[in-house]
C-alpha cells in the first residue's frame, strides 16, 4: 500500500513537471509572437481606435439612445432649495 502512494506522488510530480513545461513553451511562443509584431503598423491602428473611442466618449453617446433629451426632463426641487 505504501508503494502505491509513492508511485501516486511520483505520477503527480511528473504531471506537474509536464504541465509547467507546457506553460513555459506557451509563454515562449507568445513572447516570440510579440517580438515579431510590426510595432509601427500597430501604433497607427491603436491611435485610430483610441481616437474613435475618444470621439464617442466626447459625444457621450454609445450607439443609439432612446432616452429623451435633457431639456425635456423634469427638474424637482429638493427641500433645501425650497427653504432658500
Amino acid at each position: 500500500m505504501a508503494k502505491t502512494t509513492k508511485t501516486s506522488k511520483e505520477n503527480l510530480e511528473e504531471r506537474g513537471v509536464k504541465a509547467l513545461e507546457s506553460i513555459g513553451k506557451s509563454i515562449g511562443e507568445i513572447n516570440d509572437w510579440l517580438y515579431d509584431l510590426d510595432a509601427d503598423m500597430w501604433q497607427e491602428r491603436l491611435e485610430w481606435y483610441l481616437n474613435e473611442f475618444y470621439q464617442i466618449a466626447k459625444s457621450k453617446t454609445v450607439g443609439t439612445s432612446n432616452r429623451p433629451s435633457r431639456d425635456v426632463e423634469r427638474i424637482e426641487n429638493t427641500k433645501e432649495e425650497d427653504k432658500s
